[in-house]
């Protein structure tokens, strides 16, 4: 099942390649206007699932409105035990990680099938 969530400049395409297993794979600018609808699919999404995989390999620039939601969305899984995956290979969201020192407490997939096939 795919879903596709577009209001803004993102997109948010979501698929359950396994039972369990959510990806959002994002694409666009992740900024103070964007922000709050990729937070709205992930909140509707980490309730059902076991593994979120947030694919930001397609995120042209990721602001700080952006790092809050991830911030958020880390905190929920750890609260309803879920565990968050990125897909972070591009310098626009792998050097905000970096600054923020996130790339420390985010656990980071160079690609989508990596974080999907993890073990977990």
């Amino acid at each position: 099942m795919t879903e596709n969530s577009s209001a803004l400049p993102i997109d948010v395409l979501v698929d359950r390649p396994t039972p369990g297993v959510v990806v959002a794979t994002v694409s666009g600018e992740v900024d103070m206007l964007t922000a709050p609808s990729l937070r709205t699919v992930l909140a509707d999404e980490i309730a059902d699932c076991r593994v979120l995989v947030l694919d930001l390999a397609g995120v042209s620039f990721l602001g700080s409105a952006g790092l809050a939601v991830l911030v958020e969305t880390s905190h929920e899984a750890r609260r309803r035990q879920v565990e968050l995956r990125l897909v972070a290979a591009g310098r626009s969201v792998r050097r905000p990680l970096e600054i923020t020192g996130l790339d420390e407490v985010l656990t980071t997939f160079p690609t989508r099938d990596d974080a999907v096939g993890a073990p977990g």
